[in-house]
């Protein structure tokens, strides 16, 4: 059975469970969406993926000394399967 999600512009004051998921064991999340919103962005404006404004161009090469990789040495011959 796939997961159901059902968003509410207003909650009702009782939410209706389909028949085959009565009497059975479930998990029930009330995520309230305006203020995971305000969360997110924390009064940052933001662009339509969710980052801040200018955070790639202010970030972009911040981290120029990044130590040099060591050589990995020679992958080890195997037996081929067959």
């Amino acid at each position: 059975m796939e997961a159901i999600r059902q968003i509410y512009e207003r909650i009702p004051g009782t939410i209706t469970i389909p028949p085959e998921l009565r009497d059975r064991r479930v998990e029930v999340i009330i995520l309230p969406l305006d203020q995971n919103e305000e969360k997110k962005t924390n009064g940052t404006a933001v662009d339509e993926n969710g980052w801040p404004i200018g955070f790639f161009e202010a970030t972009y090469g911040s981290a120029p000394d990044l130590p040099e990789r060591e050589p990995q040495g020679e992958y080890e011959v195997r037996e081929e399967l067959e």
